[in-house]
């Protein structure tokens, strides 16, 4: 009888905990369970103080990995990567020319993040390697010298350099997923960088992507890019504007960081400073392993993401179509279709290949895909060849562009003030904030669904749910028109919550680090609270699923 009593009072004791615990806990369960309340919850914040970048950002930081003004590299020393991103444990084939025969130099390995405002951390150093001068090119004159390797096609305007190898990097693998800048310096201190990303985790919260695609399009060493191809190579002239551009050479802009300091950085700052639970990988790796997103619950898109083939636009749409959130962070996004061709060494993925033809200009046979596979011509995704047009994805698309000045102060939409995404932001309606926000470039939401402004021969597909975040003030430069850029988001059938900032320098809004502090803004760059609020909530959004009608 005692032992029953025993085992009926512990009975007791174990229902009433039991029932304590679901009274304390059930609100809470109740309240993840709303969409309403749990999309400023930002769940993969740094509350959660145990993920690998809370980690990572413990580490001491340094800012050597800022090339000092003046020991910027013209021809002295240039590199290149033989992949856009490697994986810890693996190897990634650095390639460097000196333009001074057996130059000595030394190789750098930075990671990009927080690191108490630093910006980034010292992996690792080689030291006192010996130069080879397998030839440069030099901005200045439009001109490659002395590379006796490189060829050119005289009717794509591709241009490989078919290096040497000079070292080896074998990443260890404890090295945290990330944007990593290798930087060379020759023994007279000239300096110059090469980016890469190192894979992660393949369940982190989030997944930033690096347009890579895009780096090298814009990509003019050696006088070849998707925008020019004018130099004269051996004394013979090449087309005027390139078709294929190549991953094996050089990044002739920013010092070979191509964009990752005008355009990412502040956002891997902003995120790692936070605690978020993210990881790195290339646009490549969105092209080369199925399904890579779809074990991340957001995908973010960094700086200006324009180049894509078919199947990176139909991974990304798969994915939120399963409930991933997706992040634009740039404008311009998804503009051009692309494929990928081998380099002649027979590496895939290596080039980047885009005729850019359009059915306005009766030119698509310029494309030998066309009516071989129209899926795949290398036009605007808007173009009727094509027929997908980017703002069904991004919900809002390219408008136009200013290179006559820097850029637009970002605006609130005056109808945005009971926006959800902006709770908490203190960001006022028909307010403008910051100075240049809205870059050379933008996009604005199409409501029209006859075609785009200037060319009802485009289609246009705009999401039925969309939110008109900001209406920011613009004046094209090629047309003297007033224009308007648009911040916007939608809720995908899936539940997904896509954003798109439509503003090539919105990033630069989350983090005071400037490569070039503008001076058509007094010098006063500076973050602002308001938008970092905002992408908070954003970041909280990007990772529960929604009430497709909206929140």
């Amino acid at each position: 009888m005692r032992g029953k009593s025993v085992v009926t009072i512990v009975t007791i004791f174990i229902i009433a905990g039991a029932l304590i615990c679901f009274y304390f806990l059930a609100p809470s369960l109740l309240a993840r369970s709303n969409d309403q309340l749990s999309v400023f919850q930002d769940n993969a914040s740094s509350s959660v103080t145990g993920n690998e970048i809370v980690r990572e950002n413990a580490h001491n930081g340094t800012t050597s990995w800022q090339i000092p003004a003046g020991d910027e590299s013209t021809t002295q020393i240039q590199a290149y990567a033989g992949a856009t991103s490697v994986r810890p444990g693996k190897s990634i084939v650095l390639y460097v020319s000196t333009q001074v025969p057996q130059m000595r130099y030394r190789i750098d390995i930075f990671r990009m993040g927080w690191y108490n405002g630093l910006g980034g951390r010292l992996m690792d150093s080689v030291l006192d390697l010996p130069g080879q001068a397998q030839g440069y090119f030099d901005a200045a004159s439009n001109q490659l010298v002395n590379c006796s390797s490189c060829t050119i096609a005289k009717d794509t305007g591709l241009i490989e350099t078919h290096w040497k190898a000079s070292y080896t990097l074998k990443i260890p693998l404890g090295w945290t997923s990330g944007v990593y800048l290798a930087k060379f310096t020759d023994i007279n201190a000239k300096q110059s960088y090469v980016p890469f990303d190192v894979l992660g985790s393949l369940h982190s919260a989030y997944l930033a992507v690096t347009p890579d695609t895009t780096y090298e399009s814009y990509n003019n060493w050696g006088g070849s890019s998707l925008y020019d191809a004018d130099q004269l190579f051996q004394g013979t002239a090449v087309a005027k504007m390139a078709t294929k551009v190549s991953f094996d050479k050089p990044y002739a802009i920013e010092n070979g960081s191509s964009q990752v300091l005008v355009f990412i950085a502040q956002t891997v700052r902003w995120m790692e400073r936070q605690g978020y639970d993210v990881s790195y990988a290339s646009d490549i790796d969105v092209q080369v392993t199925p399904h890579l997103l779809n074990t991340h619950k957001a995908y973010i898109s960094l700086g200006h993401d324009e180049y894509w083939t078919k199947t990176m636009r139909s991974e990304v749409e798969d994915a939120r179509n399963k409930g991933v959130g997706l992040a634009f962070m740039g404008a311009n996004a998804l503009y051009w279709q692309m494929r990928f061709e081998p380099d002649s060494a027979g590496v895939p993925n290596r080039t980047v290949v885009c005729y850019k033809v359009e059915t306005a200009n009766n030119d698509l046979g310029r494309d030998p895909m066309y009516n071989v596979d129209n899926s795949v011509v290398t036009s605007f995704w808007r173009d009727p060849v094509v027929g997908r047009p980017e703002n069904a994805l991004v919900g809002i698309m390219f408008s136009n562009l200013n290179h006559d000045q820097n850029g637009f102060s970002w605006t609130v939409a005056p109808q945005a003030g009971n926006l959800p995404l902006l709770k908490g932001t203190n960001l006022q309606p028909g307010q403008a904030y910051g100075c240049g926000l809205v870059g050379y470039e933008w996009d604005r939401a199409q409501l029209n669904p006859n075609g785009t402004p200037g060319n009802p021969s485009y289609s246009s597909t705009t999401p039925k749910n969309l939110q008109i975040i900001s209406a920011s003030a613009t004046v094209s430069s090629e047309t003297k028109l007033a224009d308007v850029s648009n911040s916007a988001y939608y809720i995908a059938p899936s539940g997904a919550m896509v954003f798109a900032t439509g503003s090539l320098y919105w990033e630069v809004s989350l983090d005071k680090y400037r490569l070039h502090p503008d001076i058509n803004c007094g010098f006063k760059d500076t973050a602002i609270p308001g938008m970092q609020a905002l992408m908070k909530n954003v970041m909280g959004a990007l990772v529960v699923k929604h009430n497709p009608n909206g929140f």
